[in-house]
């Protein structure tokens, strides 16, 4: 009982919000213009101050580890690599095959995997979901553009380094985490007073504009389950059923599994420790649903955009019950 009251309360506080943004958009007071335009905003504003919190709340970056980081990539490459071969043999449409790689491995750790690290195993699980966002986040976005383009149905459009340049470079996610790190920065080389905290912070100097960003981020949580639950349509499934059942059981069972079998080999080989802050890191990492932004890539890039958004509703719909599967599992095991 122990375990499975766990693994609820790990789960329990991400399924009101999406439930009430299911029903607020079946009471009128969500439209697509509405959803499209919170998304926009969410994307932009909030989840950038999210990013940028989460970043300078580090005490140093020596809470960045290489070696999760090295774990992160690697399993990466791995899951990706899998969606890869089950893209091909879910269907022959290509602007699909490249929805089905990128749902893979691009999941939505920005906002549902820091929230379920947290509630997994507190601080320590935050601190090190937080040290492994920004390589993860700037992968995600490379890959999805060099997949999404090499698969889009548009004839004749070619990846240009530029344009996946720019697109990172302009990412709000990475600017967040960019800043954030500036400031981490150099809030490690401010001299410290005598009672041992640095004699300049944002938090205390600039309280007024640290308070702003800080509002801003806090937003992003219910603003994103919310949207979340009011994109539920489950009459939108029509002809791709087959696709859409590669892209959901891929991104919340396939991608946990390779990861966490990258993980136990790694850790037998000696380059890594598997520690309970760690396991709930990387499974918020892993097993987290596909991102929403991976929609509104897919559909600009010319791949195929329905499907990308029913992935990203499907999958932040099941999430719920396999991440409790996942929690419960490796709560049985000693893991967590």
């Amino acid at each position: 009982m122990a375990t499975f009251l766990y693994a609820f309360n790990a789960i329990a506080p991400i399924i009101p919000l999406i439930v009430l943004g299911f029903f607020l958009r079946r009471w009128g007071y969500f439209d697509d213009y509405v959803i499209r335009k919170i998304n926009a905003f969410a994307f932009r504003f909030t989840m950038s101050s999210l990013m940028f919190c989460n970043m300078y709340s580090l005490d140093t970056l020596s809470a960045i580890r290489p070696e999760y980081i090295a774990l992160v990539l690697v399993s990466i490459l791995c899951i990706k690599a899998t969606g890869f071969v089950l893209a091909q043999l879910a269907t022959k449409r290509r602007g699909r095959r490249g929805v089905i790689i990128q749902a893979s491995f691009r999941s939505n750790f920005a906002v549902i995997g820091l929230i379920l690290a947290g509630n997994l195993c507190g601080d320590a699980g935050r601190v090190i979901a937080t040290g492994i966002q920004a390589p993860g986040i700037i992968y995600y976005n490379i890959a999805a553009v060099l997949c999404l383009t090499a698969y889009a149905e548009r004839p004749g459009k070619a990846v240009k380094k530029r344009d996946v340049l720019r697109s990172i470079a302009i990412n709000p996610m990475i600017l967040g985490l960019f800043f954030g790190m500036c400031c981490l920065l150099i809030r490690g080389m401010i001299p410290q007073g005598s009672d041992g905290s640095p004699v300049f912070s944002l938090e205390r100097d600039l309280s007024f504009l640290y308070s702003c960003v800080k509002h801003l981020a806090d937003m992003t949580t219910p603003l994103v389950l919310i949207t979340l639950g009011a994109q539920l349509n489950f009459s939108a499934v029509g002809g791709m059923k087959r696709e859409l059942a590669a892209c959901v059981i891929m991104r919340l069972l396939g991608a946990p599994a390779i990861g966490l079998l990258t993980a136990f080999a790694m850790q037998y080989a000696g380059w890594i420790r598997l520690t309970p802050p760690v396991i709930s890191a990387m499974l918020s990492f892993w097993g987290a649903p596909m991102a929403v932004a991976g929609a509104l890539m897919a559909e600009e890039m010319g791949c195929d955009g329905e499907l990308a958004r029913q992935c990203a509703v499907w999958t932040s719909a099941l999430s719920l019950f396999t991440l409790f599967l996942w929690v419960l599992l490796l709560r049985t095991v000693g893991l967590l």
